[in-house]
Formats: C-alpha cells, sequence, structure tokens
C-alpha cells in the first residue's frame, strides 16, 4: 500500500457533506494533517469516501469505511483520474489511532471476507505500534519495494 498510495497522511477527519457522484453517493472529508508519511501539500487534504446519507436515504458501498468525525487516523490515499482522494483498497487503506495504546488499527471490515479457495475468513483487525509503523512505510518507499 505504501507504494501504490500517492498520499500517507495521519490526522484527524472532519466530516464533510455527502453529495452524489454520478448514480453514486460520496462523502467528502477534511483531514488536518499531524503528520506526512508520503507526498507534498498543505495541512489540510480532501477526500471522498464512497456512500453515505443524503436526503434521507443512506448508501452502503460494502468494504468502504464509515469514519467518525474528530477521529484520528492514517490514511493511505491514491489520487483518481478524476481528481478525488480516495483511501487505497476502500478500508484497506484506513487505520485508526488508539491514542492510548499507540496503536495503527485497521478495523475489521463488516463484509463477507474469503480467502483464496472460497471459504469464509474472519474480519480480524490488523493492529501495529503508531511509530514502527511509519518507520516501516518510510523504508518501503525508501527501498521502493
Amino acid at each position: 500500500m505504501a507504494l501504490q498510495s500517492t498520499e500517507i497522511v495521519r490526522g484527524h477527519v472532519q466530516r464533510g457533506k455527502t453529495e452524489r457522484c454520478g448514480p453514486m453517493f460520496c462523502t467528502h472529508y477534511a483531514v488536518l494533517v499531524e503528520d506526512r508519511w508520503k507526498g507534498s501539500g498543505g495541512a489540510v487534504v480532501d477526500m471522498a469516501v464512497q456512500g453515505g446519507v443524503l436526503n434521507g436515504l443512506r448508501e452502503v458501498v460494502e468494504g468502504a469505511p464509515e469514519l467518525a468525525n474528530g477521529q484520528e487516523y492514517v490514511l493511505f490515499l491514491w489520487h483518481s483520474s478524476l481528481g478525488t482522494n480516495l483511501i487505497l483498497g476502500l478500508s484497506q487503506g484506513l487505520f485508526a489511532v488508539d491514542a492510548q495504546s499507540g496503536e495503527a488499527v485497521q478495523s475489521a471490515t463488516t463484509g463477507h471476507m474469503v480467502d483464496g479457495s472460497g471459504a469464509g475468513v474472519g474480519p480480524d483487525p490488523v493492529r501495529m505500534n503508531l511509530a514502527e509503523m511509519r518507520k516501516y512505510v518510510q523504508r518501503v518507499i525508501a527501498e521502493g519495494r
């Protein structure tokens, strides 16, 4: 994910608004950047997530995360051909920061997951020490692999 991302940031998400993006809904957020691990930009990154609530209608996109206003996250973002920053791999590129433990936690998906043989697998969250994660990402980027 580190190599495929156009930006990697740690910051607090501010809930934006949901609007139509073609035939779908998308919810736009502003990320107040605390630490930039990859990319160049300002103190705020605008991004969007598929789905949301608009005019009393809720659209849920399997695998798309729901972000909590004010929550701190590590976000692996990519800049789409439409000019929008999106989370890489839907919820795969999103890690909530647990301030008490100092860990970045990739939330377990609510979607149904299967392995290569089609057998169901559990949605166990991935946990990593935030400082270790930052070092690892920077090493991967520096080595280019």
